[in-house]
């Protein structure tokens, strides 16, 4: 399909056996619960960090928010062929009820005032070289944008993202009209035969027949490859310069790519992502490659505002970052509440091979309730966290890791995992084909190293508990009354009487929180004048034969009547007591879970004399 400024619609056809189209394209792609956005971010990412190794200075990831000038609008649908191609079709796609979204997105692109755009950017990258029209694993240009499902990995290196040509699932899903325009500038090469430059758009569109003939989706525009041929070829060099060009005007920005500025332009229109998801995401999975300067990323919304990732400014992803530092710098570990230890060797045909290394820490008290806490970090080198595997157990104290995995099983990994480089399974079908026996010994291991590291390290933070929440047992021990009095800042002689009695006492225990009545009263040791009392109250969990005190965890004091005096790690009251005086407060714990905790009162007094 022609339209007049000698640009070309391909239509693929459904005949034949087994027919192709784009009902499994379009949900072929398991996000294996990553949002929209995590998948775009996550995507984009490993195709420039994969596009730069071999390009000097660092790999540049640009997300930019985009809108086209109204004066424009009519000109950029028209040079893409867009109402020629998709307004005929409109009332078909509308007839049926699972397209309805989609129908209704096309007339909004094709009448409506607004037409936006997401332009994702590479620089310091190589480009989508090769063929364009071959399947290879140089043809960079063919994969992303031509390509189904090439379960091999472009140019074998073990550190890249790997490839299942789902590239343009991604961006298709991201657009409300499934319609992308891919835009890039390489090194010529016999492959390109000579071409530095390509243009090309694509649209995933749902499988539909129109004027009695079955079309399968998929569509490509571009300029006709030869006078009388059906198919579609990218435009090239000074034309597909031009096109770019134009697209730049008609957002009224400047996107012109030199011939030397290697790199891809993504152009992604009506689409359904949100910046500041973008830009969460980038800091949640790529904050190693950020911290090892190995990707800049940069975020422009539709104001010209540039917005960076911070992942130094995220509470939760701090002690990651801290544990991957650690784990880089060859450091060792092996303490209470931290340890970092290289995994135990696996072997493969009588060779041993290195499995990687694992940190682990207490969690913050501060992400006791973050989605994060009991998950471990998985990395294998490409400089994205693969994902956060869920470890351990809300029985036990919170913690989190990292992992990192050796250069030895690289290849065991790379094969093993689903296309949205999510988890590592010894049962893929890839993995059991290229490594038939080991590949699934390696990755058992890896797997199993990882939760048995985590399960250990996160029982080893404190004594084994007693889950009874009856009041009998040890949980109705749960009461203390060290007091001792205080004189100046000297130590009182500890056979002197306490100048107050201090009772606490177990008021009521849910799943969320555990609340104490504390009370403090007179004794026939009170003094008669009025004094100052300090109370500081602490607690540890409670095991059958030690206590072991709970650090970060912040709890508070309250008045009978639920004001908050102060809530803190080691909450204090401080007071003036006297004879015939009785003070009550609540002491309250959040989110107790299982476990038994000692609370204990410590208290202070100055007062002149002891009165017997």
């Amino acid at each position: 399909m022609s339209n007049d400024n000698g640009g070309f619609w391909e239509l693929s056809r459904m005949q034949g056996k087994n027919p192709t189209h784009t009902g499994g394209f379009l949900s072929g792609y398991d996000h294996r619960g990553f949002s929209p956005n995590q998948v775009t971010a996550r995507e984009g990412g490993q195709n420039a960090i994969d596009a730069g190794k071999k390009v000097p200075g660092v790999t540049t990831l640009v997300f930019q928010e985009l809108s086209v000038r109204p004066d424009m609008r009519t000109a950029f649908l028209d040079r893409f062929g867009f109402p020629s191609l998709l307004a005929p079709r409109l009332p078909v796609w509308a007839e049926e009820q699972r397209n309805e979204y989609f129908a209704e997105s096309v007339r909004k692109f094709l009448e409506d005032g607004s037409l936006s755009a997401l332009l994702v950017r590479d620089f310091n990258t190589c480009g989508l070289g090769g063929k364009w029209d071959r399947f290879d694993r140089g043809d960079h240009f063919a994969r992303l944008v031509c390509a189904l499902n090439l379960d091999d990995k472009a140019d074998q290196d073990p550190e890249s993202g790997g490839s299942f040509g789902l590239g343009k699932t991604t961006y298709a899903n991201s657009s409300a009209v499934h319609t992308v325009i891919y835009h890039s500038v390489f090194g010529p090469t016999a492959d390109t035969e000579g071409v530095r430059r390509r243009l090309m758009a694509a649209g995933v569109y749902p499988r539909h027949t129109f004027e009695n003939e079955k079309f399968g989706g998929f569509a490509y525009f571009g300029e006709r490859n030869g006078a009388e041929s059906e198919e579609a070829r990218p435009f090239v060099d000074d034309e597909a310069k031009e096109i770019w060009d134009f697209v730049g005007e008609c957002f009224d920005q400047d996107l012109a790519r030199n011939d030397d500025q290697t790199g891809t332009d993504i152009l992604i229109l009506m689409p359904t992502l949100e910046l500041y998801g973008l830009l969460q995401a980038i800091e949640d999975f790529y904050w190693p490659a950020l911290a090892r300067g190995q990707l800049a990323v940069r975020f422009v919304d539709e104001d010209g505002e540039e917005h960076r990732p911070n992942p130094l400014g995220r509470e939760e992803l701090l002690p990651f970052i801290r544990l991957f530092k650690s784990i880089q710098a060859g450091t060792k570990e092996d303490k209470e509440t931290r340890k970092i230890k290289a995994v135990r060797r696996v072997k493969v045909e009588d060779e041993p091979l290195g499995v990687g290394t694992i940190g682990l820490e207490k969690a913050p008290s501060e992400l006791a309730e973050s989605r994060l806490k009991n998950t471990v970090a998985l990395m294998r080198g490409t400089g994205m966290v693969i994902n956060y595997l869920p470890c351990g157990s809300d029985r036990f104290e919170a913690a989190l890791g990292v992992f990192v995995a050796d250069k030895d099983v690289f290849k065991y990994l790379v094969a093993s995992e689903n296309a949205a480089h999510s988890e590592w399974s010894p049962e893929s079908r890839r993995l059991n084909g290229d490594f038939p026996g080991a590949g699934k010994t390696v990755v058992e291991r890896v797997n199993g190293s990882i939760r048995n590291q985590f399960s250990s390290f996160q029982q080893d933070l404190q004594p084994d508990v007693s889950s009874s929440k009856s009041d009998s047992g040890i949980l109705s021990r749960l009461l203390s009354d060290a007091l001792s009095g205080k004189k100046g800042d000297s130590p009182v002689d500890p056979g002197l009487p306490n100048p107050a009695s201090i009772s606490l006492i177990r008021k009521e225990r849910a799943g969320d929180h555990s609340i104490w009545r504390l009370r403090i009263h007179d004794n026939e040791h009170t003094p008669d004048a009025p004094f100052p009392l300090k109370v500081q109250v602490s607690f540890s969990l409670a095991g059958d034969s030690k206590h072991v005190p709970i650090k970060r965890k912040v709890f508070s004091i309250k008045k009978t009547d639920g004001t908050l005096i102060e809530q803190s790690e080691r909450p204090v009251v401080e007071l003036q007591f006297e004879k015939g005086a009785v003070h009550e407060f609540l002491v309250e714990i959040n989110n107790p879970g299982d476990e038994n905790y000692v609370v204990s009162c410590r208290c202070t007094a100055e007062v002149e004399e002891f009165v017997s």
